[in-house]
């Protein structure tokens, strides 16, 4: 195998780090959040559920030195987490029935793959996909919520508190 010279590997090199636009300047850094919002289906007195949106506030703060600073909340309890898997189709049968169900625990739950809708007990419907996050509150003994899956099955964690 012949060896190419040096100065050519180099400026072979150069050519395509121009070509490609390479850059040895910082990364520009983007403001950070101040909050974040996700929904929340809660219960009113009378026991309606409903969906509103609830803002966390964000502070920076730098948990893993020498990492940069990240946009966090402040902590918040957990007692245990789970995780679900739902067939293609699930809750269809109490979706076109009206039938409603309480959460059983106070919980976040993230949406990891599929689709899924929530009905609040006042009507309003919402979809949510991977990487969504909505908070249940609706134990009993509020009216409830209804949940259905889409064509996919879809994959949860939950992370109850409280």
């Amino acid at each position: 195998m012949k060896r190419l010279p040096t100065a050519c590997v180099t400026t072979v090199a150069a050519v395509l780090a121009v070509g490609i636009g390479f850059r040895m300047a910082a990364a520009p850094v983007t403001a950070m959040p101040t909050e974040i919002t996700y929904p929340q289906v809660y219960s009113t007195p009378d026991g309606e559920t409903h969906f509103r949106e609830v803002s966390v506030p964000l502070t920076s703060d730098a948990t893993a030195p020498p990492a940069q600073p990240v946009a966090q909340s402040a902590l918040q309890v957990a007692t245990t987490i789970r995780h679900a898997a739902f067939p293609a189709g699930w809750g269809a049968y109490d979706r076109d029935h009206k039938i409603l169900h309480n959460a059983s625990s106070a919980r976040f739950v993230t949406i990891r793959r599929g689709v899924m809708w929530i009905r609040t007990s006042d009507g309003e419907t919402r979809r949510f996909q991977p990487g969504d996050v909505v908070e249940v509150l609706d134990v009993a003994p509020s009216k409830g919520h209804t949940t259905w899956v889409g064509t996919e099955p879809v994959i949860e964690l939950f992370s109850n508190h409280r």
